[in-house]
């Protein structure tokens, strides 16, 4: 592959980094949000790599390709991603997406519509630089789900979009606290796993 230059700026929404990749990204061609996403993750994989993934980025990071929209009343479209594949909706990263195209001028002081994977959010831009983004609608599909986890015996979760899928989990597992930080990604993980080996998720 020729070489290739990417111009992005990075921002942070209390801690969670974004980087928003404004020029250099490749032509997704027309259609939806979702298309363009589809296009992205199987043709051109290796943006999202480039940005999240290390030596220039890390796991945490966030990325967004900022795209033309395919509904005509948006101020843009994006596509998410992170260090393992793309992603539906991110709220931290539309935060740092609208004060990145308030860095740019693209955006001032507002409510704007853009363009995502699963539909149209609002973005209102307050005259102090903070953000509210109004979401797409979230529901709850499933209440008391229990998944088997290895060491922990049968842990009960609700499963909801906001977005992307999740599954919440209250009161079970490793205290949640800073200093049982290995203690409790090894727990999500071992969730995660065996949520897709028992065909939940």
């Amino acid at each position: 592959m020729s070489q290739v230059s990417l111009r992005v700026i990075d921002s942070h929404t209390e801690g969670e980094p974004t980087r928003v990749v404004i020029a250099g990204g490749p032509d997704l061609g027309s259609g939806t949000m979702a298309e363009k996403s589809r296009r992205l993750r199987e043709e051109y994989d290796w943006l999202r790599s480039a940005t999240c993934n290390e030596p220039r980025g890390h796991e945490a990071m966030v990325g967004a390709l900022l795209c033309e929209p395919h509904e005509p009343d948006c101020v843009c479209g994006v596509i998410f991603f992170n260090n393992l594949s793309t992603l539906n909706m991110c709220i931290h990263g539309t935060i740092g997406l609208a004060v990145t195209l308030a860095h740019m001028g693209k955006i001032g002081p507002g409510s704007h519509r853009i363009d995502t994977p699963v539909g149209v959010v609002v973005a209102t831009l307050r005259e102090d630089g903070s953000v509210e983004v109004a979401n797409v609608p979230s529901y709850r599909k499933a209440a008391d789900v229990a998944v088997e986890v290895p060491g922990y015996g049968t842990v009960y979760g609700d499963i909801a979009w906001g977005g992307n899928w999740f599954f919440l989990i209250d009161n079970q597992g490793p205290r949640v606290d800073f200093a049982n930080l290995e203690a409790l990604t090894e727990f999500t993980w071992l969730v995660r796993q065996e949520l897709g080996k028992q065909g939940i998720t």
